[in-house]
């Protein structure tokens, strides 16, 4: 009999096509606490095909709650699925964590297949919470949680930031972990997080709405580095992904990460990411030192190619400075990776158009260059870009269910044409074939699929040939297969 039982909902259609899905560190994480009084059982909805049967069996034992996670957008659907079935089977209370309630906490609450909310980092509240279920004591001492008394939602102050270096290790035998090896090229990977927040003020971002994300912690150099051995020796993996929103705010950190890791030497490769700024603030001593270290990928994000843009949403960052970052990561061994994104508030085609120019020329200047899948921009409540968004005729959404329509595929916005919609939808389609992300996709087929499609969706995008595009309909068949 499990006390306490987490389910972490299906999301993305890459998912679909993966043996191995990311490790969800947000349900391990909230319950490192937990785990040392109280029996949990966590079920992956992204990798067990019986975790319906598995759910309604852990009904039966009555747990204290159900936890779930879930970002905005096709997670919430699945998410809500989930919920209803706790709610229809039993009279256990459901507890809802993830940024999607962070964000819109009172508004996820109003809805009748939840109970609680979490607001805030998890690891205590959550605690406290499942304490005060046992104990049977007032949720008003819970400090980040919401709740309904007699109807009546209601808000805790907010929980104290944790402490990053005291917190136990993720309590990883709750999980098969052989699921959440990915893979990256020949090699195994393994997620790890080393820092948390991000002090940038992308006017896009979730991070505004969330106070707590807008402080940036980290650990230590050597916490950071023992985390990798421990990884390393305990599952045998070739190396590690950093799971945080930014890591190079303090370059001496990551220089002293490098420098650990040479010294020890931690026989791993490891990825992360950070800003086109923080490339450029790295002379080639240091960015010699992180190569030398096995740093492989380095995500940066770019968002748009138009110099408009990128002062609306307030990147910081110029093209100039992204093509000298390009610049001087070609010379080096360490794979870019860059994101991108269409469809914002006033964006015109020819901007569009100059951000997939950008890409292809990314792409172009260093071979194992890569970006991520161009995806439409989605107004976030909280922040600067969504309230530009309302003032050109969003109607927000004011149910979960609403909010679950908004996926990266989602490009039903006011202000863009029929024309506009059709090249954004198209680039959505087009960008998952234009550099080698197929390489790390479990499905032969999609893998056989992307080698051979390569080369038109590069000529689509290099001469913005949007017509008779049937391709994307092999997606939807795909998707429908797999469901």
């Amino acid at each position: 009999m499990a006390d306490v039982v987490l389910v972490f909902p299906k999301s993305s259609f890459l998912e679909k096509a993966m043996k191995h899905v990311y490790l969800p560190l947000a349900l391990l994480n909230s319950v490192v606490f937990v785990e040392k009084e109280y029996s949990v059982i966590i079920i992956d909805q992204r990798i067990d095909n019986h975790w319906k049967y598995k759910l309604l069996k852990e009904l039966k034992k009555k747990p204290l709650c159900i936890g779930v996670t879930c970002l905005t957008g096709e997670q919430i659907e699945y998410a809500l699925e989930i919920s209803k079935i706790v709610k229809e089977e039993s009279d256990i209370p459901v507890v809802w964590g993830g940024a999607h309630a962070n964000i819109l906490p009172e508004q996820t609450l109003q809805h009748e297949y939840i109970d609680l909310v979490i607001q805030g980092e998890g690891e205590i509240s959550f605690y406290e919470l499942v304490k005060a279920l046992d104990k049977k004591t007032p949720l008003k001492d819970v400090k980040g949680l919401w709740y309904k008394d007699k109807g009546v939602i209601k808000s805790n102050p907010p929980a104290n930031i944790v402490d990053l270096e005291s917190l136990p290790r993720p309590p990883y035998h709750l999980l098969d972990m052989k699921n959440y090896i990915l893979k990256f090229g020949d090699k195994k990977m393994f997620i790890l997080e080393t820092a948390r927040g991000c002090p940038n003020r992308c006017t896009f971002c979730f991070v505004q709405n969330t106070p707590i994300q807008r402080r940036w912690r980290a650990l230590s150099p050597q916490k950071t580095v023992e985390n990798m051995i421990y990884v390393k020796e305990k599952f045998k993996v070739d190396g590690v992904e950093f799971q945080d929103l930014t890591s190079f705010v303090d370059l001496q950190r990551m220089k002293e990460i490098a420098e650990l890791m040479i010294r020890e030497k931690v026989d791993l490769f490891w990825n992360t990411c950070g800003r086109v700024n923080d490339v450029l603030r790295m002379d080639s001593k240091y960015i010699d030192l992180m190569e030398k270290s096995n740093l492989k990928r380095f995500g940066v994000g770019v968002e748009s190619g138009s110099e408009r843009i990128l002062r609306m949403i307030k990147k910081g960052i110029t093209i100039k400075q992204v093509l000298a970052v390009s610049k001087k990561l070609s010379k080096t061994k360490i794979e870019p990776i860059y994101s991108f994104m269409a469809g914002f508030p006033t964006e015109t085609q020819r901007e569009l158009r100059m951000t997939s120019n950008l890409v292809i020329r990314l792409l172009k200047e260093n071979p194992v260059a890569k970006t991520t899948i161009i995806h439409c921009y989605r107004p976030i409540p909280g922040n600067e870009l969504f309230n530009v968004s309302v003032k050109h005729g969003l109607k927000p959404p004011t149910t979960l269910e609403e909010w679950s329509k908004y996926t990266m595929e989602w490009i039903n916005h006011p202000w863009l044409s029929k024309k506009m919609q059709k090249e954004i939808s198209a680039l959505n389609f087009l960008s998952l074939f234009l550099d080698k992300k197929y390489e790390e996709v479990d499905d032969p087929l999609v893998r056989a699929f992307a080698q051979v499609y390569k080369p038109l969706a590069w000529y689509r995008v290099k001469n913005h040939n949007f017509n008779f595009m049937i391709e994307p309909y092999f997606k939807k068949i795909y998707v429908s297969l797999k469901k």
